[in-house]
């Protein structure tokens, strides 16, 4: 399964893989040289993820603890500049580097959109200096951006068997503890997806509710699946790489 992870510049493409890689969760684990993976995207002199200036392909074995027992899938994890998906200067001065990343999307099983927060329903209090509220989208900003990404869909991920969109940085708009404990993956038979999706999307994706209706109405559309995800929180963190397992056959 080829699984791409996709979104704009300093949204947390690279540290929600590194998050993995370091440390894992209950239920997902990066095996092949995790440690490498980490010191190759984390700036030690700065203390952080270090930003991708380039599509860096990297291919992860990760297993996945399922109810018919551990999986273990092999995901090529694209990497790709923020700065791809949002600068058209950038897409005209990297032409060639553009088309190889719509490339690779397109022939992608899997995709994941991390989305930043809405900033009109970020919680200033729960704020801790890693995000500038100031620099999060207005309502309206983060809903035309959405409508922007399902053209792009559209327009590039036809052969996709599985759109995930994950609002990404949960911690600063909702109780993390909370929604992770209510929705952590119980390893069981019964998939708890259809009614997180169903969750998720009532509750944190209402300002784009007409533009996912239109989409949805198109004939043989890719059913969209809907996460919150955090850094700090691996029940939430997981949830989209258990629900790729679970649709993959090995």
């Amino acid at each position: 399964m080829n699984v791409v992870v996709i979104g704009d510049r300093a949204v947390g493409k690279t540290s929600m893989v590194v998050a993995l890689a370091k440390s894992g969760t209950k239920h997902v684990q990066v095996v092949n040289d995790p440690d490498g993976l980490v010191a190759r995207r984390f700036n030690v002199e700065e203390d952080r993820i270090a930003g991708t200036a380039q599509m860096l392909p990297e291919t992860l074995l990760i297993n996945v603890d399922l109810p018919s027992g551990e999986r273990q899938i092999q995901l090529l994890w694209i990497d790709t500049p923020g700065e791809a998906f949002s600068n058209r200067e950038w897409q005209k001065d990297n032409a060639t580097a553009w088309q190889d990343i719509k490339q690779q999307i397109s022939q992608s099983t899997g995709v994941i959109l991390l989305l930043p927060p809405n900033g009109d329903r970020v919680n200033p209090n729960r704020l801790d200096g890693r995000i500038d509220v100031d620099e999060l989208p207005s309502n309206q900003a983060w809903v035309n951006r959405f409508k922007y990404w399902l053209d792009f869909f559209k327009d590039n991920c036809a052969n996709a068997q599985h759109l995930l969109i994950c609002i990404h940085k949960a911690d600063t708009f909702c109780d993390i503890q909370q929604e992770g404990n209510k929705w952590k993956y119980k390893n069981s038979k019964e998939s708890p997806f259809f009614e997180y999706n169903k969750y998720v999307r009532r509750t944190y994706f209402t300002s784009a509710d007409k533009i996912i209706q239109e989409y949805n109405s198109r004939p043989y559309a890719t059913a969209l699946q809907f996460f919150i995800t955090s850094t700090d929180n691996p029940h939430l963190l997981e949830l989209p790489w258990i629900y790729l397992a679970s649709h993959h056959h090995n």
